[in-house]
């Protein structure tokens, strides 16, 4: 029989966690699109960097706060111990030479920031910015410059020179309607080159970067003192593809690409810095779907098992289950629920998947189930134009 003074006690502790509030599980930063920032849309509704905790139980993301106006964060990167952060300025009228730029921000346990500096991005409207595995470096894809920059990273955290530009050059050769498949030819990608994503392999040896414009895929390595890319190699995608953004299998053995233009993904094997074709393409967007679609964010699960891909547009999930082999097969299209996916984002401990829906205004929130597949939780949470979701370690 359970004594009165336990009967109490368990009583006095549920109360308790039922006051603690929800439990919240990992804090995030998220970067948005501003209205204020040169070349941008005007209906933009974001101020800059805001912070968010998640809850535990239902990835819930708590209401933003604001932790740092700047213009059009779009992307951003974390040094490897979380204490600094590194935001792009997707704009083009930096500095005399009309470029975008880059702001250094220290990390308050709080998750608070304070801003160090702010510096060139070496091109105008950077897409995207890496941090290099020796802490030395960050990296930035320039889509409307149309080339990648090396910016050295002081012992401060803050932003020194630039020690390297690199910018694709040579003839193009335009898409034809045979390339792609109806509705997703888009000849205004191959303007020139068109910087759009640039990052490390696992091993850290390599760097990768995405010439959507030019349709083609670099591999450098950097020399970590200079501060120089060094090509090893360059992969030719099909005409009118755009590769925009890649991801990496665990073992550094195979690489995935999502092509911006065409809406497929491509599967690559990786060695001594060079790119293999494996395999035909596969399509992200549902089977018999004709409409007009670009592809924007492609993520993998740490144990490399699945493959999540961003539809704009037609505004789906596409779910991806790798084989044995590296091989991704299709497995599922589900509804963002909101319009014009930028970005999406998987919890520290892969049980949450978030969808940054730029012209939706708000964030939402998906449990991946045990098939790998997200499924909707039914928590939007309004955000103006969001754009990018960092964790915080």
């Amino acid at each position: 029989m359970t004594s009165p003074i336990r009967l109490v006690l368990a009583a006095s502790a549920i109360a308790l966690l039922a006051s603690a509030g929800p439990a919240l599980a990992a804090r995030a930063l998220i970067g948005t699109y501003t209205p204020n920032a040169p070349g941008q849309r005007s209906d933009n509704h974001g101020e800059g960097i805001y912070l968010v905790q998640t809850n535990d139980q239902t990835g819930a993301p708590s209401k933003p706060k604001l932790v740092a106006k700047t213009l059009s964060p779009s992307w951003m990167a974390l040094s490897k111990d979380g204490k600094f952060l590194y935001a792009i300025n997707e704009i083009s009228d930096y500095g005399p030479d009309k470029t975008g730029s880059v702001t250094a921000f220290a990390v308050a346990p709080d998750g608070s920031l304070k801003q160090l500096n702010v510096v060139s991005s070496g091109g105008a409207g950077p897409a995207y910015i890496a941090v290099h595995p020796s802490g030395k470096f960050v990296l930035i894809a320039n889509y409307g410059g149309g080339d990648f920059a090396v910016i050295r990273i002081k012992p401060d955290g803050s932003l020194g020179e630039t020690t390297d530009i690199v910018k694709p050059e040579g003839p193009l050769s335009p898409p034809t309607a045979a390339d792609n498949p109806p509705g997703q030819l888009a000849a205004s990608s191959h303007a020139g080159s068109r910087g759009h994503m640039i990052g490390p392999d696992p091993s850290g040896q390599y760097v990768i970067g995405d010439d959507a414009g030019r349709d083609q895929i670099f591999v450098w390595k950097l020399d970590a003192n200079t501060g120089k890319l060094n090509q090893v190699s360059v992969t030719k995608s099909l005409p009118g593809s755009a590769p925009r953004h890649f991801v990496f299998a665990p073992d550094g053995k195979t690489m995935y690409q999502l092509q911006e233009q065409d809406s497929r993904l491509a599967t690559y094997g990786f060695a001594g810095g060079r790119l293999t074709p494996k395999g035909p393409t596969i399509s992200m967007l549902p089977n018999g779907y004709e409409g007009s679609n670009t592809g924007s964010e492609l993520l993998i699960d740490k144990a490399g098992k699945h493959l999540y891909a961003a539809n704009r547009t037609q505004d789906s999930i596409a779910t991806f289950a790798i084989g044995a082999n590296g091989a991704p097969t299709k497995t599922s299209n589900v509804p963002t629920e909101a319009n014009h996916p930028r970005s999406l984002a998987l919890s520290p401990d892969g049980r949450f998947l978030y969808s940054l829906n730029q012209r939706g205004d708000n964030v939402t929130t998906f449990r991946i189930g045990a098939d790998g597949v997200p499924k909707f939780t039914g928590h939007y949470q309004a955000l103006g134009t969001p754009a990018v979701m960092v964790f915080l370690p």
